[in-house]
């Protein structure tokens, strides 16, 4: 059921998903799409008004010219408004010249019909209203605007001149209009201010794009990544299950433990356990590498030792030995090997009985006055596991003493470095042991990881760390006999 509810919960997330790129997607295309129009009308009425201011200053300079020329007849303005129109460079299609009736007085460029009415003209004029428009024309698209013009004496009606053969006489001037054209591809305009702010939203607008894009390809990647994520948490916690419990009851030793695995899993595992009814198993193994496959390989092998039936005799302990080191041989791949320590404390003749495949040899300190001695190293076994199918395992075991400590770890103990690259090594830790040997195992388990941390400056674990702590009690006398173990399993 909980499954079934994640799963909805991850379609209904997938769902939403969906409709929030698809709006994310619309407002980038609408922002685009915005920028666009609003560059092509914004660029088009600054373009116009440039137009037209230009063709208003050439309309008063036409005025001033033709009054510094002393223009008299319609021959004259033509050919004025023909240089004005060769001055242009090509912006000027036309230019028309028409007295206040409509009548045509002088005209130069495109053979063209006047684009606006004398009535119209007039009305926009009452109404202070600019007289323009865009035409389409033989060489692209024009703007065209009439002005007011007052013509010339000599090509005003008859009533109003007067004719001399030498010197005319200047009468007064009549209104009239002009209307002039303009080329709108040949006009000289400033855009670059608009340009630059399209440029820049276009480039936001596709940069939406594209990281929506990326979001979508990468999101069924991430989902799986996180549903990964979900099933490492699973079997974080799985592997930890597989951890003894926090307490323990026991007449004959305390004991205490700390796992850390380097990758969320790891492919280090301890246990403690009753066999027979008269004896405790102390085991732990390290599988090479870590993280998942480690963690899998781990279990395959801690679930062997778990059924196995080893602690009869020391030849089915050796067969059992055997028999996990050909399942790895035959089922696991070369870089996959395991090293283990896997040992039985029988309380009836406190023999501690062992098998060390190929696994850092444990240490036991004596009590008392014979723990002055130094430890005594636990290696005898063969080789590890997993590498040769053929490998042949033998049992060996030592005497426990009240007062004894046994201190069995992982590599990621002695291996671990510091920051000129220097191992922790077996010497800091068999010091450290044998200082703290007459503590409680809890204080022991403290002391040492508190020496690696103090080593490696804090530093994250880079290979799965184990440690187990074993204090036998004086159990022969009758001491304690009342007391519980207490197992200190911490996994970070």
């Amino acid at each position: 059921m909980m499954h079934q509810e994640k799963t909805r919960k991850s379609a209904v997330g997938y769902v939403w998903f969906r409709i929030w790129m698809l709006a994310g997607v619309g407002l980038a295309v609408l922002l685009l799409s915005n920028s666009v129009a609003n560059y092509v009308f914004v660029s088009w009425r600054v373009l116009v008004e440039q137009i037209r201011r230009e063709m208003a200053g050439q309309v008063g300079g036409l005025d001033q010219q033709m009054q510094q020329a002393g223009v008299v007849n319609t021959q004259q303005l033509a050919a004025l408004l023909e240089s004005t129109r060769e001055k242009s460079e090509g912006k000027i299609a036309w230019i028309l010249v028409r007295d206040a009736e409509g009548t045509m007085v002088a005209q130069t460029g495109l053979a063209a019909a006047p684009a606006f009415t004398p009535e119209y003209f007039r009305t926009r004029l009452r109404n202070r209203q600019p007289v323009f428009k865009t035409v389409e024309t033989t060489q692209g698209e024009a703007v065209v605007e009439a002005f007011p013009f007052r013509l010339p004496w000599a090509v005003a009606p008859a009533v109003y001149r007067t004719v001399a053969a030498e010197a005319p006489i200047r009468g007064p001037r009549r209104a009239g209009m002009v209307e002039i054209a303009y080329l709108v591809r040949n006009a000289d305009t400033a855009l670059w201010p608009l340009r630059r702010n399209l440029m820049i939203n276009c480039s936001a607008a596709l940069a939406l794009l594209v990281a929506l894009a990326a979001m979508a390809l990468r999101f069924r990647s991430y989902m799986e990544g996180k549903q990964l994520e979900r099933q490492l948490a699973i079997a974080r916690q799985v592997q930890q299950d597989l951890l003894p419990a926090a307490r323990k009851p026991a007449k004959e030793f305390d004991l205490a433990a700390e796992c850390i695995p380097a990758a969320g899993v790891g492919g280090d595992f301890y246990d403690v356990f009753s066999v027979n009814g008269d004896g405790e198993a102390f085991v732990l193994g390290d599988v090479s590498g870590k993280g998942m496959p480690a963690a899998l390989l781990m279990g395959v092998i801690h679930g062997a030792v778990r059924s196995s039936a080893w602690t009869g005799s020391a030849r089915q302990h050796e067969e059992a030995t055997r028999r996990i080191n050909r399942l790895l041989c035959e089922h696991a791949s070369q870089e996959r090997y395991a090293s283990m320590f896997w040992s039985y404390f029988d309380r009836r003749s406190q023999l501690l009985r062992f098998v060390n495949a190929g696994h850092h040899a444990p240490l036991l300190f004596r009590g008392g006055e014979q723990g002055d001695s130094g430890a005594i190293r636990l290696s005898a076994g063969g080789p590890v596991m997993g590498l040769l199918a053929n490998a042949r395992y033998a049992q060996d075991e030592v005497r426990i003493e009240p007062g004894d400590t046994l201190v069995m770890y992982s590599d990621g103990i002695v291996e671990a470095p510091n920051g000129d690259g220097e191992e922790f090594g077996e010497e800091r830790l068999a010091a450290i042991a044998s200082a703290n040997r007459d503590r409680a195992a809890e204080d022991l388990r403290d002391a040492v990881l508190a020496s690696v941390r103090a080593f490696t400056g804090g530093a994250e674990p880079a290979d799965d760390l184990t440690l187990l702590v074993v204090r036998f009690k004086n159990a022969a006398s009758g001491e304690e006999e009342d007391s519980e173990t207490e197992v200190v399993a911490r996994a970070a």
